[in-house]
């Protein structure tokens, strides 16, 4: 229409936003699939290439080793094992950093910051629009505060999360006859994502109490 205002250009990564959608095509948080899978490359690229190089297992020992959430990703990896244990017996073997800092957290910040600016141009990112309304994928309320994102965006979706749990529940009684659908069986593992996001990722507050960081709420 002439003379209508347009919508300001995006100012996200566009790659970020289309990883997203992707991520939305499969049930749970898509920001947290994101980074797990980043994670997962980038540790077995270390894997890889640096514990071997004297600089990079430098680089680890003076940061202390990685968080919880990327050591236990190290117990997943596929392969790797004389790596991982390399890793291991360099960090025995060092002094215990004041204040550790995972490495590999801060090689994820930018893209963590990516993905968390998209739902913010959800208005003029239509693929990404209808892929939050749609799912089956939901993002987790951690990341959805930390975004800023409008409640607007997912309440069609979290309605229709709620409304799985109750047909579970209702299915439970043996008048029902009906066995619950596939949504309705996996909605209880897809709430607990959606309450508090992925295992691991973002820590207990009894970690925080002890390292003196502040709780996401």
């Amino acid at each position: 229409m002439a003379g209508a205002p347009r919508p300001p250009a995006p100012a996200a990564d566009g790659r970020a936003a289309a990883r997203l959608v992707a991520a939305l095509a499969e049930s749970g948080c898509p920001v947290c699939a994101c980074l797990e899978a980043d994670a997962r490359r980038d540790l077995a690229a270390f894997l890889r290439e640096q514990t071997m190089d004297p600089v990079g297992r430098a680089a680890l020992r003076q940061a202390g080793g990685f968080c919880a959430w990327h050591t236990g990703l190290l117990r997943e990896a596929a392969d790797g094992i004389l790596s991982v244990v390399l890793v291991a017996e360099e960090l025995v073997r060092s002094a215990w950093p004041a204040r550790p800092a995972c490495p590999a957290c801060a090689g994820l910040a930018d893209r963590q910051a990516a993905y968390l600016a998209a739902p913010r141009e959800a208005a003029v990112r239509p693929a990404l629009r209808e892929a939050l309304e749609r799912g089956p994928g939901l993002p987790c309320r951690p990341h959805l505060r930390a975004a800023a994102a409008p409640e607007p965006l997912v309440s069609g979706r979290v309605e229709r999360l709620a409304a799985a749990l109750g047909g579970f529940i209702a299915k439970q009684d043996y008048r029902s006859g009906m066995p619950p659908s596939p949504e309705e069986a996996r909605a209880w593992s897809e709430a607990l994502e959606h309450l508090a996001g992925r295992p691991r990722l973002f820590g207990s507050d009894l970690a925080r109490a002890v390292d003196g960081s502040a709780a996401p709420r």
